[in-house]
């Protein structure tokens, strides 16, 4: 048997199953979906791309220039690809009137801007918190850091990790041992601040920027605190 068939099989579906996220799936039910057109039938998890394989042809994809060539730019560039992922999201109108993904977001974006202006880092958490809901929507921290990767900085890393524990520790379910853990840490002031910005973070029409908007923010953010690192 040829040795070089399941590294194609794994590419050809990562590369169907990205056609399908951009379409509006999540990368979890675009693979499978891509691993039934592309195998014809059954096909071994062995031989199935990763979330980050998956990941990687969507960021070629969403080359402005239509192009499969890698993206140009630097890691903003990358992030605003991703996160851009999330207008294709839709949510329940019941729960979510704020409409997609992206545009929760970027609710939560705004909402602790006004809180923590000068955080990059903190910012950079609320922008991506939810990209993980364009890979496996069962798996939304999980899958959303494996697509981020090294895009991130350990902290917001953290942030965006801890962000389902912060939730519970508002709503008072969270284990006493977990809340002890998560109150000697020493952002656990931030990590509050983005939970609650993500419980408020549905308003039909509410106060947000563009992507393009925040991303020119965080970058303006991260070239100043180098100039001041340079003083």
């Amino acid at each position: 048997m040829n040795e070089d068939l399941p590294d194609k099989l794994r590419q050809r579906i990562a590369t169907e199953a990205a056609r399908g996220v951009t379409g509006g799936s999540d990368a979890r039910r675009a693979m499978f979906r891509a691993a039934r057109r592309v195998g014809r039938g059954w096909v071994p998890d062995d031989r199935l791309p990763s979330p980050d394989e998956i990941s990687s042809d969507v960021q070629r994809r969403l080359d402005p220039t239509g192009s499969l060539a890698p993206l140009a730019g630097d890691r903003f560039d990358a992030l605003a690809a991703i996160v851009g992922m999330l207008a294709t999201v839709r949510q329940h109108p019941a729960t979510h009137p704020e409409g997609d993904a992206l545009e929760h977001s970027l609710q939560v974006f705004e909402r602790v801007r006004a809180e923590r202006p000068f955080d990059e880092e903190l910012l950079t958490a609320a922008l991506v918190h939810d990209v993980g809901r364009a890979f496996d929507r069962e798996r939304v921290v999980e899958s959303g850091l494996e697509a981020l990767g090294d895009l991130i900085t350990p902290r917001t890393r953290w942030l965006v990790e801890s962000l389902p524990l912060a939730a519970a520790y508002t709503d008072q379910t969270l284990g006493h041992r977990a809340r002890q853990r998560l109150e000697v840490h020493p952002d656990f002031e931030d990590a509050l601040l983005l939970a609650e910005a993500d419980r408020r973070g549905h308003v039909r029409g509410g106060e947000a920027p563009s992507l393009d908007e925040a991303i020119a923010s965080l970058r303006a953010l991260e070239a100043d605190a180098g100039e001041f690192r340079e003083e």
